[in-house]
């Protein structure tokens, strides 16, 4: 087996590159109004991305501790929302964006209702609502919720609970305004003091991405299975992200982005593309809004690199993978020669089929990707399947033509087949393939597991005897014969050649002969209409074909397609059954090989539909 490099998963590479990328990257400034937050290593930067099925992708500072800030304020206002109700929480904090700082002092000059519950008067009403709510500690409900999106639990940094509490005069007015319009019912410093610790929650760049990565997938945790939002609230705290998430840049990053998201002032921010993945990324330097500098260009890359746009949803298949298997258990229609079969039953792991379904999007052609890379060691000729895929999203189309790179540069060989109905992505094939001859692309499923076949014979130095004349004693149907018996049926049959492409059998005529192979290869097909031919079998020199005829099938149901210039003999059925009287013996070898070869067809298609149930 040829050995391969490491391949390194396409979304993983990326992730690699943006780190990469923006590290240099040193414009904005650590925040400094709070303090203890000024400590911050500006150089510290990580990116993690979480897929809803749990696999991270990271790179950097991703385990780095720093306080969650605002962040908190999304997952906060949704249990705002479970705990005091909808009609009380919409009753007290609006949802229109204001295009102001997020620490504006934005409230209805009549009712004093927040504009929102992104910036911080909105976040202090819905703290005062959970406060109300709680049954016993309002901080404990709090921290149990911050644990269930990240999956461990999460502590209060006390250094910068102590220096928001000291330095937070402006909050300190805002609280007591909105107890003044009666927005909070209680103690305005209770309330102000619970949103502080909330603000002080201490979590990880990796932390960030799977709280995102929580809301994408419906408000359950992608690892521990834990819900952590009642589902029916889930939209609602992913909308007031998407208008308001991102303050006086909201509109912009919406249009540019297009993923709900939220920032804090310590270099934390999270993204979520609903139904796929969550990302966080963390790098304390700020621009003049409050947000990371590296985060967001971390973010509009990785959105215009896989056109990640939240309002360019595709249907979502359940699984990019219908079926995969390698070729000891399924293989090509070409039927092989004994010693070709063995060679192929021996080595057929090393050919690799996966069957394609649905619409590619980003999440499910990365999840075909990371199951391709992991089985890579055990492959080196992969087959692709693209006849139930419907359509290739343009993040997909990244991530596989990267894959199928990387692949090709780690000694693989790669048959793609049924692209024709995909044309923008066939054409980014059809120039990969011509570039390399590591790479085929094949009209169906059966001929591309054929080219994988003939190059893994090919890499044994076995291939070559398929295109030799056999004599007829090496015929399939006449094993076993001796001279005499190879005499007396040669005295009955009628030599007969044929071009390639020529038809030599008719689907409806009537079977009357029996053709054994000398030379060359044939396709068995069926007529599908519209143009359409399914190719059942494919035969070559030292096989046979319409052997039914033998017993007693009167109609051709199947045409016989020269694929090369053929040579065989050709036994008629009259002069089959004469053989009983003239030569017993000859007419029961036949017969008794006939049936070793059903048997074995029987055998090997139980096998196949065992494998593709599988």
């Amino acid at each position: 087996m040829v050995a391969s490099r490491s391949i390194l998963v396409p979304v993983q590479r990326v992730v690699n590159s943006l780190h990469e990328q923006f590290a240099p990257l040193r414009e904005g400034d650590v925040a400094t109004y709070i303090p203890e937050l000024s400590k911050a290593n500006p150089e510290w930067f990580g990116i993690s991305l979480v897929m809803i099925d749990g696999h991270e992708y990271a790179a950097g500072d991703v385990d780095v501790s720093f306080t969650i800030q605002s962040i908190a304020k999304p997952f906060v206002y949704g249990l705002a929302l479970e705990s005091a109700g909808a009609d009380r929480v919409l009753a007290k904090v609006g949802l229109e964006p204001t295009g102001d700082a997020f620490n504006a002092i934005s409230v209805d000059p009549s009712a004093g209702t927040p504009s929102n519950p992104m910036i911080n008067a909105g976040a202090i009403a819905t703290t005062g609502m959970v406060l109300d709510a709680a049954a016993t500690d309002p901080l404990a409900a709090l921290i149990e919720m911050l644990s269930r999106y990240v999956g461990r639990e999460v502590q209060i940094d006390e250094d910068v609970y102590r220096s928001e509490r000291d330095t937070g005069h402006r909050n300190r007015a805002i609280s007591h305004l909105l107890r003044g319009f009666d927005i909070l019912g209680g103690d305005p410093d209770a309330a102000l003091d619970l949103y502080f610790r909330q603000c002080s929650a201490s979590v990880t760049c990796r932390d960030l991405a799977f709280m995102a990565a929580t809301l994408a997938n419906g408000g359950v945790h992608p690892v521990t299975g834990v819900r952590a939002l009642s589902s029916g609230y889930v939209e609602s705290v992913l909308s007031v992200m998407t208008s308001c998430g991102m303050y006086d840049y909201a509109g912009e990053w919406t249009y540019l982005v297009g993923m709900p998201a939220k920032s804090g002032v310590s270099g934390g921010l999270l993204a979520i593309l609903p139904g796929q993945f969550g990302v966080g990324v963390f790098s304390p330097r700020l621009d003049e809004r409050g947000n990371s500098v590296r985060g967001l260009a971390v973010c509009g890359a990785l959105s215009r690199t896989f056109r990640l746009h939240m309002l360019s949803v595709p249907n979502l298949a359940r699984s990019a993978i219908r079926a995969t298997y390698d070729a000891t258990t399924v293989r090509s229609k070409r039927v092989r020669s004994r010693s070709l079969a063995e060679s192929l039953a021996a080595q057929g792991q090393r050919i690799r089929v996966y069957e394609l379904q649905g619409d590619l999007a980003f999440a499910s052609a990365d999840k075909f990707s990371r199951d391709a890379v992991a089985d890579a060691e055990t492959f080196e000729f992969i087959a692709v399947d693209f006849r139930l895929v419907e359509q290739v999203e343009r993040g997909a189309q990244v991530v596989l033509s990267d894959l199928l790179s990387a692949l090709i540069g780690a000694g693989k060989q790669i048959a793609l087949s049924d692209i024709a109905h995909l044309p923008e992505f066939a054409a980014q094939l059809v120039a990969l393939a011509a570039e390399t001859n590591a790479v085929a692309i094949a009209p169906d499923r059966d001929r591309a597991l054929e080219w994988c076949e003939n190059r893994l014979l090919e890499a044994e130095q076995t291939a070559g005897s398929q295109d030799r004349a056999v004599s007829l004693a090496e015929n399939e149907l006449c094993r076993g014969l001796d001279e005499e018996g190879l005499d007396e049926l040669c005295s009955i049959l009628e030599y007969g050649r044929a071009s390639a492409g020529e038809r030599i059998i008719s689907a409806g005529e009537n079977g009357t002969s029996i053709l054994l192979l000398t030379r060359g290869d044939v396709s068995i097909t069926l007529d599908r209409g519209g143009g359409r031919n399914l190719r059942v079998a494919a035969l070559s020199a030292g096989m046979s074909v319409g052997e039914m005829s033998m017993l007693g099938e009167a109609v051709r149901t199947a045409d016989v397609i020269a694929d090369t210039d053929v040579e065989y003999y050709e036994l008629h059925v009259s002069d089959f059954d004469r053989l009983d009287a003239i030569a017993p013996k000859v007419r029961a070898v036949l017969l008794e090989n006939l049936a070793k070869k059903l048997a074995l067809h029987v055998r090997q298609t139980n096998a196949e539909l065992q494998a593709l149930a599988g």
